[in-house]
């Protein structure tokens, strides 16, 4: 009986190296779904995302493009399967992410990186499989829906609520600055890339407002808060919604 060939990293690489001489415009190339999930070498789905804030030909598309049906072609002959997906733009693929479109989301659960220039996919990979990463309309309805939860509990929760808001205004901060190719995890240094690079672009007082969370959240943190209530909580998510709801209006026009 003959045994079915399986895909491994090592295959992979050795078919996509030929796409790594378009590095210089290209951001991530991945594969996912069956060849990742099972292994299946007759199903290789292939997604190459090119960073169009580079201003580059048209005819570069096109070179890509020929590169991947090369492969196809070189591949089959090995019994290797691969379906490479029509070649989507950085800020293409950044709003089918936000807008939380299924068949992205589900492909970026699991995924081999053959290549990914900032790291672009694997922490936005991290962030759907750790369930950080909603569509955007219903990013601020899940902070208010835990929120409300909260309320209604006693003061250690009420507190233990600024969290929540500071993680949510981190999580858009963190989803704007991966647009520019940026990833920071330490809050203080979103908020000086925040006050160094888009205080113009988001305003004084909507960068101020991710500021003040973080602030609370870090007195909270030392037991240094002495007075937090259920109204409190309100102010402080509605400074949250401005600040999510600014940036996504922000991203919408990339």
């Amino acid at each position: 009986m003959k045994m079915e060939k399986r895909v491994t990293p090592e295959i992979l690489r050795k078919h996509l190296k030929p796409l790594l001489k378009h590095r210089k415009y290209i951001e991530s190339i991945y594969i996912y779904g069956s060849a990742v999930t099972k292994g299946q070498a007759n199903d290789i789905d292939t997604m190459i995302i090119v960073n169009d804030s580079l201003k580059f030909p048209p005819v570069i598309l096109d070179q890509i493009e020929m590169e991947a049906g090369a492969i196809e072609d070189e591949a089959k002959k090995q019994g290797l399967i691969f379906h490479f997906q029509p070649i989507k733009l950085l800020s293409k693929w950044w709003h089918l992410v936000l807008d939380g479109e299924p068949w992205i989301i589900s492909s970026l659960k699991r995924v081999i990186i053959f290549y990914d220039k900032a790291n672009v996919v694997e922490e936005v990979s991290k962030l759907i499989r750790d369930e950080q990463m909603y569509k955007k309309e219903e990013r601020a309805e899940k902070l208010i829906e835990r929120s409300e939860i909260y309320s209604f509990k006693n003061r250690q929760l009420l507190l233990s609520s600024l969290h929540l808001l500071s993680e949510a205004g981190t999580e858009a901060a963190q989803i704007l600055m991966l647009f520019d190719n940026k990833f920071l995890l330490n809050k203080k240094k979103i908020i000086e890339e925040l006050e160094r690079n888009y205080r113009e672009v988001l305003g004084d007082e909507i960068v101020g407002n991710y500021k003040e969370i973080v602030d609370l959240e870090e007195k909270a943190d030392k037991g240094s808060l002495s007075e937090f209530s259920a109204e409190n909580l309100d102010y402080y998510l509605d400074k949250i919604q401005r600040f999510i709801a600014k940036v996504e209006a922000m991203l919408s026009k990339k």
